[in-house]
């Protein structure tokens, strides 16, 4: 039996496809942790943004140092391979096969081919969407990601993924719900609801009442101490009806990320993005009316094609407003095939990267007021284990603290024994830019 390694890069999307990768191959191989003792090793790749597709491309030729020794055979997925398969293969010859992201059932095929020389392309779309099936979860047994749907409905002007994952298909409820229910089974206390654009679930498929019909559903059949939260949450489509399913839900936690890219509506027409000031305004009032504790996250893109100075500080202005807990900020990258890809005027780099940083130093004051307010006091914290520099530190996250994207919440140990995924009452009595610190409530 041979035995393969695989190597995930990228968003939590791209997660949930290569844990049902791993599943596939444990079927007819020997899943192994360390490259060095892989015969197969599989990369599956991000290509969303310049950075991202050069990061897969420097772990590419990372991985094929190892040719000739143990590995024999390199396999490349995910989206860099589906957008750029057949240039990857002509370019790179030490890559012995590609795989699409519509192609995963194929991935045991793909490895015997590659094995006996054949440098297999496998790009076709088939519309497949991942399901409850065996799948080999790499997130800490506590916590998962549950992909609802792939590909994504919207076309704004800078981004690839329709392109690359295709057009929003959406799985069934009650595979959903199965599902979920397996990883509770599973000893799965949080549960991250992922797709392009969640508030988008379902309004492709025949009868179905969207993502409130599937969060009703998932809070009837999970625990009430279960953890539910949703990545991500289109502005325009959240409706007042969602809203309420969020304040409903009593599992789902009051955080929302809500990608909004700009504030400026010259800027967001460009984009693609059918918002405006006047009604993301509004939309924020709400969500703060009905859920007075929600914690609200989202991305801004500085640096698009046009983007004037004026805009830039529109946004600012609009940042020190809001005061958003959690923001994501990146600067434009032109991406092949988009619409924006030939826009001018091109904002020069020095620019875009000047207003990145002027952004982060106003976002990291803002996070360590927000989280300065919270000393004091207490909150729920999923355990996740102990701190790296000491094993009298352990670390966790609060319910406004999204796996890998947001901070953490360190404490010290407790006089009684606890574990990674247990939730523990903690106090927080230091704040940083982006992390808590506390002691534990005796229970």
């Amino acid at each position: 039996m041979h035995k393969v390694a695989l190597i995930h890069l990228g968003c939590p999307k791209n997660l949930v496809d290569s844990e049902v990768l791993l599943g596939f191959m444990d079927e007819e191989f020997e899943i192994v942790n360390s490259l060095e003792d892989a015969e197969v090793v599989v990369v599956n790749t991000c290509g969303f943004i310049e950075s991202a597709k050069q990061e897969a491309i420097d772990m590419i030729l990372k991985v094929s140092d190892l040719k000739g020794k143990s590995c024999q055979a390199l396999i490349v997925t995910g989206c860099l391979a589906q957008r750029y398969g057949p240039e990857l293969l002509k370019e790179m010859p030490e890559i012995d096969g590609i795989l699409g992201v519509e192609q995963l059932p194929q991935i045991n095929e793909v490895i015997q081919e590659a094995l006996l020389g054949q440098r297999p392309l496998c790009l076709d779309r088939t519309g497949y969407l991942v399901g409850s099936l065996p799948r080999i979860r790499s997130t800490p047994q506590y916590t998962a990601y549950l992909k609802i749907a792939e590909g994504c409905l919207n076309h704004c002007s800078y981004c690839a993924i329709p392109l690359i994952r295709g057009s929003q298909r959406s799985r069934k409820l009650e595979d959903i719900v199965f599902e979920a229910k397996k990883l509770v089974q599973e000893g799965v206390k949080e549960i991250t609801l992922v797709a392009q654009d969640t508030t988008a679930y379902g309004l492709e498929l025949p009868g179905s009442l969207g993502i409130s019909e599937l969060l009703l559903e998932l809070a009837a059949v999970l625990p009430q101490d279960t953890w539910l939260r949703s990545l991500y949450s289109y502005p325009t489509r959240l409706t007042p009806e969602i809203i309420h399913t969020f304040a409903q839900v009593k599992q789902y936690c009051h955080y929302i990320d809500l990608p909004l890219q700009h504030i400026s509506e010259k800027v967001l027409r460009e984009m693609g993005r059918p918002f405006n000031k006047e009604r993301t305004y509004s939309l924020i009032k709400s969500l703060r009316a009905i859920m007075p504790d929600i914690v609200l996250r989202t991305t801004f893109m500085v640096g698009y094609p046009g983007e004037t100075e004026a805009d830039f500080n529109e946004l600012l202005d609009f940042m020190d407003t809001v005061k958003f807990d959690h923001v994501g900020i990146f600067t434009f990258s032109p991406e092949e095939g988009t619409k924006a890809y030939d826009l001018t005027p091109v904002v020069p780099i020095d620019i875009a990267l000047d207003r990145l940083s002027q952004a982060m130093k106003l976002q990291q004051s803002i996070s360590k007021a927000k989280n300065k307010a919270r000393i004091g006091q207490v909150y729920p914290v999923l355990v996740g284990g102990k701190c790296d520099e000491s094993e009298l530190v352990y670390t966790g996250r609060t319910k406004f603290q999204a796996p890998e994207i947001d901070g953490l919440t360190y404490f010290g140990l407790p006089e009684w024994p606890i574990k990674p995924g247990d939730i523990i009452s903690v106090r927080i009595t230091q704040a940083l830019e982006y992390d808590l610190a506390g002691e534990v409530v005796a229970p």
